[in-house]
């Protein structure tokens, strides 16, 4: 037999491999030691850097300030929500039930609480919740007006259709004693109905003056193109065009259409009517304002109404009414894409006029 395919028994005696089995459990039993020992001593650097850091933070916090804001401050500590307090509740329940110290009443105790009398039920108080504070509103001391009318004053409203109904009398009287007036002014009849409901639809227009003049450069042949189309068109071969007493011009104002009434001849107008005169197309001359109130003098006149003075870019403006008080309207000789923008300066101006003078121009809103 090979001595090396020999076994362990063969070899050597019963002595020595009890020898040797005895320091293999010595070497493993201080190994196994050596790992106890290091791993207790690295829970134990835990455990120490642990307790650091919560002393720290202990210390943190007592120093620590909370913020409370100035509200806080003067309200006193916040009010816990009611999740908050059912789970204060849930928690001093709990701690109740684990710390077995709780005290606990005595028999003497519990007898005199027995004895106690019963308190009879209180009525409950009905307490209104609290008002919620509003802003301060200038317009809210409506609600406290009343249906009746005091000093002559309607709270509820303006008195605007009794001031419609006393300038529809004092036109009638105008209309009756005037005896002068031209075929143009529409008078008010009494029992026509149509006539009455185109008297009172006038009444409601402002009124433009244009040149009587067939050679000015805007008349009643074409300012409803000049001014409702925003384009400038030829008078030349209309000039012989006659009968035409007056125009209607249409333009948008404060969302709302609003009829111009366009005339040449302003000596037939009562004086309600030269209050709703609005715009006026100056030639030049002093001639043209001689059936004027005022004295006839352009300078108040153009103070009163808005004045527009119509020519070519090539055509300088006159010197009488470079002075004053007129807006000018250059246009192109040939561009004639270029007009509605020139033009419109004229709704501007007028547009502003009367919104600065509302109370004069109210009579536009009547019904």
């Amino acid at each position: 037999m090979d001595p090396i395919l020999k076994t362990l028994t063969e070899t050597m005696t019963v002595e020595a491999i009890a020898i040797i089995k005895a320091k293999r459990l010595a070497m493993k039993q201080s190994v196994n030691m050596n790992d106890m020992q290091m791993r207790a001593q690295e829970r134990e650097k835990r455990r120490v850097s642990d307790n650091m850091q919560k002393e720290l933070g202990k210390r943190a916090m007592e120093r620590e300030r909370p913020c409370r804001v100035f509200e806080e401050q003067l309200l006193g500590e916040r009010e816990m929500t009611t999740a908050q307090k059912y789970i204060k509740l849930f928690n001093d329940s709990k701690m109740r039930s684990l710390d077995h110290t709780w005290p606990e009443l005595s028999s003497t105790a519990i007898e005199e609480t027995m004895d106690m009398p019963e308190l009879p039920p209180q009525p409950e108080i009905m307490t209104e919740p609290p008002r919620r504070k509003t802003r301060y509103n200038r317009y809210g001391q409506e609600k406290f007006l009343t249906d009746q009318e005091e000093f002559g004053i309607n709270p509820q409203g303006s008195n605007l259709e009794k001031a419609a109904t006393f300038l529809e009398s004092q036109q009638d009287k105008q209309l009756k004693g005037n005896e002068s007036v031209s075929k143009e002014i529409i008078e008010r009849p009494k029992h026509d109905s149509k006539g009455r409901r185109r008297w009172k639809l006038y009444s409601r227009m402002p009124i433009i003056v244009v040149p009587p003049t067939k050679t000015s450069m805007v008349n009643l042949h074409n300012i409803k193109k000049l001014l409702q189309d925003l384009r400038y068109t030829s008078v030349a071969g209309k000039n012989r065009e006659n009968g035409l007493k007056e125009v209607i011009v249409e333009h948008k104002f404060q969302n709302k259409i609003v009829s111009y009434r366009v005339i040449d001849n302003v000596s037939g107008l009562t004086p309600v009517e030269w209050d709703r005169v609005i715009a006026v197309f100056a030639l030049g001359p002093r001639w043209q304002f001689k059936d004027w109130p005022k004295g006839a003098n352009p300078a108040a006149i153009f103070h009163k109404v808005c004045a527009f003075h119509l020519h070519f870019r090539n055509t300088p403006m006159s010197n009488q009414l470079r002075k004053m008080q007129v807006q000018s309207l250059a246009l192109s000789p040939n561009e004639r894409h270029s007009d509605s923008g020139i033009l419109m300066k004229f709704w501007n101006k007028v547009d502003q006029h009367m919104a600065v003078h509302a109370r004069q121009f109210a009579f536009i809103w009547q019904k």
